[in-house]
């Protein structure tokens, strides 16, 4: 829709797509121009449904575009995970991979994510569950430790010789 090619969609092609999940498929735009830096690409889309896709992480409804297997080999590219690029050998070019700080957390990312705070909210989580566990030591006297000398669950805590 925000690419203004809903107009383009060949709804013959609508369907399923099954693989790690299943979603369905509206229709396929058979010729569009993907621009990567100066460089425009042809490319087919195959335009899906977000509702119900399988996610990880962030819900594919905030996934944006995915560049296909079938688009990476047609161009012939490299993905080359030691330099931080995919590679388009034919046309002497490539672009960097986004780093997860320069994404929105809506997009799998961390932009916006401070992490001070998620610590300090962290280590508070652990204090109470560590208060937690030192006043629920299992006597069943609701205090620390110590409430039961002889551990007999009698509350006895005098020793006899």
């Amino acid at each position: 829709r925000r690419c203004g090619l809903l107009d383009l969609v060949d709804t013959r092609f609508a369907g399923f797509a099954l693989g790690v999940g299943k979603g369905k498929i509206l229709g396929r735009v058979h010729i569009a121009h993907l621009k990567i830096h100066n460089v425009h690409f042809p490319c087919t889309i195959t335009v899906m449904d977000s509702e119900g896709l399988p996610s990880a992480g962030a819900t594919q409804k905030d996934m944006d575009f995915l560049l296909g297997l079938d688009m990476l080999k047609r161009h012939l590219c490299t993905i080359d995970l030691a330099s931080g690029v995919l590679r388009f050998p034919t046309q002497n070019m490539e672009t960097p991979f986004l780093h997860e700080k320069d994404l929105d957390e809506s997009k799998g990312g961390t932009k916006g994510f401070n992490a001070e705070e998620a610590n300090m909210e962290l280590e508070k989580q652990m204090q109470e569950a560590e208060k937690k566990a030192a006043d629920d030591d299992g006597d069943g006297d609701g205090k620390p430790d110590g409430g039961d000398k002889k551990g007999d669950g009698s509350g006895d805590d005098m020793q006899t010789s």
